[in-house]
């Protein structure tokens, strides 16, 4: 029995679609002799979101006081206290910490935001700052006079998906205005200095230089060294924390100074400007646990011990400004019982999982050929494919016939740049073929054949990056155990560099699922079942040399599921 399921997808409002990368769509229209589908089960919305986050107010700061400095202009001063505010993402809801009950309209197109870069006041007309927007399309957004809920959009511009890291240092250019730097997954650092025209708000794109791919987090924290140009701090996975001076010209920096070590502990790092009122940019910083820390700065890139200054803010999958590579696609796990019920688990973004959401009705699912893939239209929310009939056919319907001969899909996300959803289908003779979507989810183009010889493998998975490249990956594990790792390139022609050996003995598990990123640093994550049903994490690590960290212990009692996705 055919079985379908919407998402609540928390779309945005409509507007203008890029165009659609070259290839020919299969067709996906149903015919009359198409089975109808069932009633749809809705995917239930992100629980992780407490009722308000408001940014803290540290005693005797500036923040605490209402004392706003002119030495570091806020970028994100959105209640025009002259102090920076916190914008961040829930699913795919943006919302303030000073309005945080509901939704703010900072999104367009109706493509997912996946990063939030605040930028100040670019038009200096005093009426709230300026805040961008890369969606998952690679559609950067530029929104003025923002409030806590609401912004208004000026200008987009295509092709921002050759980034896997977009973010703004302040001031590097000298004319007050902040500038933006983007860095491509193979390292290079381009600046794109502003101007102030909504039509035309950013210069040609300039090189600034080759080798960032080193860092995991490039975070923009403004004039720290008292030059009026901007700064900023890079950290590497192993935690190193180095700090980059302006030069004065927006295409060279200054030689990196280290600042700190041990940082690999935080999952985002973001740039708040001045919050004590002593004229140097502070930082804050979110641990694993969700609880949130603030930095004071000292000069120089330097910083004070760290002060505590909230909880509970695991559930903001991605705060503007954050230095990290942001997820998505996937944002959760799929659970289907010995009965044939599903079960939905929404992640924590602390490593754990929510507890489950049952998804339609009793045993409901029982029989029926499944497989969850990272989303293939504009949302951020993940797809559900049913092979039924020898169709194959997801939420939005019917996408064509030939299917029966298939026996695994894996969706680990856009595998050729274009940012919509891909996957991968391993059919009976092991052949793998990778399949690309188009921005609705509704079409699939022309197949292209990854490899023979996938029948050796037992198991097969990704959702996101385990490389800290950007880009999308894939696991696999041999009859022995053996785990590989497969790259993503970003080419639909070879869409996956030769495999690489993560480790051996994993056959003591009877189940992989990879659920996106769980720990909230943008970083995919790997789950695993033992025969006892116990749950444990692989949290990644973003090197390709050893993707994951130590497996952790999250839950027990998974023997009841006979699938995970």
């Amino acid at each position: 029995m055919l079985l379908t399921r919407s998402r609540r997808a928390r779309r945005v409002a409509a507007c203008t679609a890029l165009a659609l990368s070259a290839g020919m769509l299969l067709a996906g229209t149903a015919s009359a002799d198409t089975p109808a589908p069932r009633p749809a089960v809705e995917k239930p919305a992100p629980t992780a979101q407490p009722s308000k986050r408001v940014l803290p107010r540290p005693e005797g700061t500036a923040r605490a006081l209402g004392v706003a400095n002119a030495g570091v202009a806020p970028r994100s001063d959105l209640d025009g206290d002259g102090l920076s505010d916190l914008i961040y993402r829930v699913g795919g809801t943006v919302y303030t910490s000073t309005t945080s009950d509901q939704g703010s309209e900072f999104s367009g197109f109706n493509e997912f935001a996946q990063d939030i870069i605040p930028l100040g006041d670019q038009d200096k007309n005093g009426s709230g700052p300026e805040v961008l927007t890369v969606s998952k399309f690679g559609t950067a957004a530029l929104y003025g006079d923002a409030s806590p809920s609401y912004a208004y959009q000026r200008w987009s511009g295509a092709g921002w998906q050759i980034y896997n890291k977009v973010f703004s240092p302040g001031d590097i250019s000298g004319d007050g205005r902040a500038d933006v730097l983007a860095r491509t997954p193979s390292g290079e650092l381009w600046v794109y200095v502003s101007t102030g025209t909504y039509g035309a708000p950013f210069r040609a794109r300039q090189k600034v230089g080759n080798g960032w791919g080193a860092y995991d987090h490039l975070i923009g924290l403004g004039d720290s060294d008292g030059d009026g140009r901007g700064d900023f701090l890079a950290r590497t996975p192993s935690g190193l924390l180095f700090y980059y001076g302006s030069t004065g010209s927006p295409y060279a920096v200054k030689a990196r100074k280290q600042v700190g070590h041990g940082w690999q502990e935080f999952n985002q790092i973001v740039g708040i400007d001045d919050d004590n009122g002593n004229g140097i940019p502070d930082l804050l910083a979110r641990g694993s646990d969700g609880t949130l820390w603030e930095y004071f700065g000292t000069g120089g890139g330097n910083l004070t011990a760290r002060k505590k200054v909230g909880s509970d803010w695991g559930g903001a999958y991605q705060i503007g400004g954050a230095g990290n590579v942001p997820a998505h696609g996937k944002e959760g796990l799929l659970a289907r019982d010995k009965a044939g019920t599903l079960y939905w688990y929404n992640t924590l973004g602390t490593g754990g999982l929510s507890p489950r959401d049952q998804l339609g009705e009793y045993g409901e699912a029982l029989g029926a050929t499944l497989f969850e893939v990272n989303s293939l239209d504009r949302d951020s929310i993940s797809d559900t494919l049913q092979i039924f009939q020898g169709g194959l056919y997801n939420a939005n319907g019917y996408l064509g016939a030939g299917w029966g001969s298939f026996n695994l899909i894996v969706g680990p996300g856009d595998l050729n740049g274009d940012g919509s959803g891909d996957f991968v289908a391993r059919d009976g003779s092991g052949a793998l073929w990778l399949y690309r979507s188009n921005r609705d989810g509704t079409a699939l183009y022309s197949r292209v054949k990854v490899g023979s010889g996938w029948n050796a493998y037992s198991a097969i998975a990704g959702s996101g990056d385990y490389t800290g490249d950007g880009r999308n990956d894939l696991l696999a594990r041999d009859k022995s155990g053996t785990l590989w790792l497969y790259q993503g390139t970003g080419r639909a022609s070879v869409p996956f560099a030769a495999r690489k050996r993560i480790g051996g003995g994993w056959n003591g598990y009877t189940k992989l699922a990879a659920p996106g990123d769980i720990t909230g640093d943008g970083k995919g994550d790997l789950l695993a079942v033992n025969s006892a049903g116990r749950l444990f994490r692989y949290s990644g690590t973003g090197e390709a040399s050893a993707p994951f960290k130590p497996r952790a212990d999250i839950g027990h009692g998974y023997q009841t599921y006979n699938t995970l996705y």
